[in-house]
């Protein structure tokens, strides 16, 4: 991964999704992103950008952790190295990506409808050598997106080039293995680029995960006489074991020796996602096009009774357009559209025993598809002070077709207008001051909206979230400090389900919280940077039963960073606070911490380096859950008893690798 590079404001290419825009003059080789000037430029406290050896020299346990670069995220997993990660934010467990959005080079990676889980957000076919930038943003604040962004958004640029072509091998603790390769040549007048990796993991698991991933990307990029163009195809494929939360209660019995226990040992899980995309980036605009093909099935066996196999395949098909149609000193005006139709072969729920098929539990196909026009326009009526508006409309139409007897069939569809507003005022050259207001949404199942179960109300397509936020930005030589309280109202929480492992509508919520982001540069070589967030989540309408199962109400990081000369290193520590797991608070999830090393020495070719993941063997969970679940060989046939369900954090681990650039 090499440095983040700020392209000239000269470039007159508009920014790429979620960029925030380059400052006048070009920039030097910037080491740590984090440390960008952002006064005058950012549209709230809570936006922000992180590249360079921000990335490069950060520890991993799961490619997803690039994530918990936007302050105030963590990444957990609960069922394997193939399938999406648990994320937390702003009082929000988004299970698998609802309410949080990520798009890479402009493309969505949430998947709407999907077989597990509303907003299914898989990061897994990333590749960390290719990934260049972060940008990130809080709250549902701007109109260039709209579903699955309530808590917040991240946009993934990648790298246009490599400066040579490298190999790098890696192995470690528990069966880790692998490999990647890349290069870039010049052809036909431009510039192609391929990265390509292998990995393997069994984990501490009784059950190996037995991980067997492969993934490429390629990126075609030259200039024309329109703009800059870019061509990328990406390709995914792994299968392994899922690894799921277990009954804490079976734990030390004859049945459960310890935590990484196994009680279902016929669980596997497969998925592919291939995407190709083109994007051309214009004086002043841009166009994106990209389709995607995506086919994923997982057995699991969330109460241990009664396994179930998840399906989902599906095309998709979109785009934006996006153009700054007024561009003066004292205002802007900026339009576009963003389109995506998702057309679902199969999506449905089995039950199977030792992975035969019993019988089918709702078997579909779905048509989905939106078009949303936005405009956002900026003002600067004085010179220190920035307003900000917006509007987005986002039109969505939903059919559903069941394949099986006894389900139903349906369309319908759904609109909504989401208005924004926002100011940022300079005091001074290192203070700015923010507020922020803005509506958003995120969809809902399209089964549940056109097509419910038998004897189930219909639920709304979209339902609507209100955020607000005031903060302050602190920039001051090499240290920035950003504070933010902020409040957020959700028409409909989505809530996990034990029995069918995914998640449904339930009441609406209200949350208010705050964030204290710090970052210091001391030397030109160092950089520390922290994080500390506070939340309150409550359902409403619900007395004796407020609480939400899940609602983080505190996490934090601490980071410390160093690149001198031929070495490299890197401290991460990462706490995940406790949180309810019943509505009415009598029980709950203890806190998290882990810390995370990496080191390298650097020579003319060759890179040698090594990651110590978990230092102190912290035997933390990575996810709880409260639910009724049956332990084989322990309870009667057919009964489940209430108690804590968990998977437990993966103990220390020790992994090295070798990189060589020719």
């Amino acid at each position: 991964m090499k440095s983040s590079v700020l392209a000239a404001a000269g470039c007159a290419a508009l920014a790429p999704l979620g960029a925030l825009a380059a400052e006048p003059t070009l920039q030097e080789v910037v080491v740590f992103a984090r440390g960008e000037n952002l006064i005058g430029r950012a549209d709230a406290a809570s936006e922000g950008a992180v590249g360079g050896a921000d990335l490069s020299v950060r520890p991993l346990l799961r490619v997803a952790e690039l994530l918990e670069v936007v302050p105030g995220l963590i990444a957990a997993q609960h069922s394997g190295s193939g399938k999406a990660n648990q994320y937390f934010l702003r009082g929000f467990n988004l299970d698998h990506g609802t309410d949080f959005t990520t798009y890479i080079d402009d493309v969505p990676m949430n998947l709407r409808t999907h077989g597990h889980g509303q907003g299914y957000l898989d990061l897994n076919g990333l590749i960390p050598e290719i990934v260049e930038r972060v940008d990130y943003r809080k709250g549902p604040y701007r109109a260039d997106v709209g579903d699955f962004a309530l808590a917040g958004a991240s946009f993934m640029t990648t790298l246009k080039r490599l400066d040579a072509p490298f190999i790098t091998l890696e192995s470690g603790e528990y069966g880790w293995q692998r490999a990647a390769a890349g290069g870039t040549t010049h052809w036909a007048g431009g510039d192609l680029t391929a990265v390509g990796q292998w990995k393997t993991y069994d984990g501490p698991w009784q059950l190996p995960e037995d991980l067997d991933h492969v993934s490429a990307w390629t990126r075609y990029t030259r200039d024309t006489s329109l703009g800059a163009l870019e061509l990328s195809l990406s390709a995914y494929h792994a299968t392994w074991h899922p690894t799921e939360q277990i009954p804490e209660r079976a734990i030390g019995t004859s049945v459960c020796p310890d935590e990484f226990c196994a009680l279902d040992t016929t669980a596997e899980g497969e998925t592919a996602r291939y995407i190709a995309s083109a994007r051309l980036l214009g004086e002043g605009w841009r166009a994106t096009l990209y389709a995607q093909h995506y086919d994923w099935h997982m057995l699991s066996d969330p109460t241990y009774d009664f396994q179930i196999n998840q399906l989902d395949r599906r095309n998709i098909f979109g785009g934006r357009f996006e153009r700054t149609v007024f561009d003066q000193p004292h205002y802007s005006v900026t339009v576009g559209a963003e389109g995506r139709y998702d057309d679902v072969d199969r999506v449905g729920l089995q039950h199977t025993t030792g992975g035969v098929l019993e019988e089918d539990l709702g078997r579909y196909s779905v048509a989905e598809g939106s078009i949303s026009p936005y405009a956002e326009a900026t003002w600067r009526p004085i010179e220190p002070l920035r307003v900000l508006a917006g509007a987005r409309a986002d039109f969505y139409s939903f059919d559903v077709t069941a394949k099986q007897a006894g389900y139903l069939s349906g369309d319908t569809t759904d609109q909504i207008v989401s208005p924004k507003l926002g100011a940022a005022y300079a005091i001074n050259s290192r203070v700015e001051l923010y507020a922020n207001w803005g509506r958003g949404f995120h969809s809902n199942d399209s089964r549940g909206v056109a097509a419910p179960l038998p004897g189930n109300d219909a639920v709304p397509g979209l339902v609507r979230g209100t955020g607000k936020e005031l903060g302050a930005r602190f920039q001051v030589g090499p240290l920035t400090l950003t504070t933010t309280y902020w409040w957020l109202d959700v028409g409909s929480e989505l809530k996990f389900v034990g029995d069918s492992n995914s998640v449904e509508p339930s009441t609406p919520s209200k949350r208010r919280g705050y964030e204290i982001v710090g970052f210091w540069r001391p030397l030109d070589w160092l950089a520390l940077d922290a994080v500390w967030t506070g939340s309150r989540a409550r359902a409403e309408d619900s007395p004796g039963a407020e609480f939400i199962p899940g609602a983080i109400e505190s996490a934090g990081e601490l980071g410390i960073s160093a690149v001198k000369d031929r070495w490299e290193a890197s401290m991460r520590v990462r706490y995940l606070g406790p949180y309810p797991l019943l509505e009415d608070d009598s029980l709950r999830a203890g806190s998290e911490t882990v810390v995370n090393l990496r080191a390298a020495w650097k020579m003319t070719h060759v890179t040698l380096y090594a990651e110590l993941l978990n230092v102190f063997d912290d035997d933390g969970k990575d996810i709880v859950y409260y639910y009724a679940a049956h332990v084989p060989g322990l309870d009667a046939p057919g009964e489940q008893i209430d108690g804590r369900m968990s998977r437990a954090a993966e103990p220390r681990t020790l992994r090295a690798g070798i990189r060589y650039q020719f």
